[in-house]
Protein backbone atom coordinates (compact mmCIF):
# COMPACT_ATOMS: atom_id res chain seq x y z
CA UNK A 1 0.00 0.00 0.00
CA UNK A 2 2.72 2.45 1.01
CA UNK A 3 4.73 1.69 -2.12
CA UNK A 4 1.69 2.37 -4.32
CA UNK A 5 1.07 5.72 -2.65
CA UNK A 6 4.75 6.65 -2.92
CA UNK A 7 4.82 5.65 -6.59
CA UNK A 8 1.77 7.78 -7.34
CA UNK A 9 3.25 10.73 -5.41
CA UNK A 10 6.48 10.43 -7.44
CA UNK A 11 4.94 9.76 -10.88
CA UNK A 12 2.33 12.55 -10.72
CA UNK A 13 4.87 15.43 -10.48
CA UNK A 14 7.08 13.67 -13.04
CA UNK A 15 4.22 13.49 -15.56
CA UNK A 16 3.46 17.19 -15.01
CA UNK A 17 7.16 18.06 -15.45
CA UNK A 18 7.41 15.99 -18.64
CA UNK A 19 4.27 17.67 -20.00
CA UNK A 20 5.67 21.14 -19.29
CA UNK A 21 9.01 20.26 -20.91
CA UNK A 22 7.33 18.80 -24.01
CA UNK A 23 5.08 21.85 -24.34
CA UNK A 24 8.06 24.18 -23.99
CA UNK A 25 10.03 22.26 -26.64
CA UNK A 26 7.06 22.32 -29.03
CA UNK A 27 6.69 26.09 -28.54
CA UNK A 28 10.41 26.61 -29.24
CA UNK A 29 10.22 24.48 -32.40
CA UNK A 30 7.15 26.37 -33.67
CA UNK A 31 8.74 29.73 -32.79
CA UNK A 32 11.80 29.10 -34.96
Amino acid sequence: MVSEITTAAVISPLMILIGLVLGFILLKIQGE
